[in-house]
């Protein structure tokens, strides 16, 4: 039974960088992230079990949200940490998903951390969505409405 499963996780890593490129082996650049996701795995075994402390790096050209997930066989995940901040993990039907908002321009650090009892595999995946920034209009009305707040306020204080 673990064979089969084995096999049906390599055939879908295999299936996944056929379309999205070669994913990322721990140690690996994942390269610019964009809105379209990039692929990392890593794949394992011991007798006793072990820690799972796998790093990867990126860059992003902008401010940006990064979001992904990761998911796999045999392999328990505590956390996933970018530049050394944890993100917040989601359990999801098919593993965890994690978001980092407003990460600045630059080269970054991604890190898996994480137990295995024996044979374990894992892929993930991650991609960057450019933040939110108000529109010019937005920050005029937000700017307007606080010199009326004030205006009010001092005519208050004169009565």
């Amino acid at each position: 039974m673990k064979l089969k499963m084995l096999v049906a996780a390599a055939s879908l890593v295999v299936a996944g960088s056929a379309m999205a490129g070669a994913p990322a082996l721990p140690g690996g650049d994942l390269g610019a992230l964009t809105p379209t996701p990039a692929l990392f795995l890593a794949q394992g075994a011991s007798f006793n079990g072990g820690t799972i402390a796998d790093l990867f790096t990126f860059t992003v050209g902008g401010n940006s949200d990064v979001i992904g997930s990761i998911g796999g066989y045999g392999a328990t995940f505590s956390s996933v940490l970018i530049d050394g901040v944890a993100t917040s993990l989601t359990s999801t039907t098919t593993g965890y998903g994690f978001s980092f908002t407003g990460l600045s321009a630059g080269s970054h650090t991604l890190k898996v951390e994480g137990a295995y009892t024996g044979l374990y595999t894992y892929i993930g995946s991650a991609y960057a969505t450019p933040s939110a920034v108000p529109e010019p209009e937005s920050l005029a009305l937000i700017f307007a409405g606080l010199g009326v707040v004030g205006l009010v306020a001092r005519r208050r204080q004169a009565v």
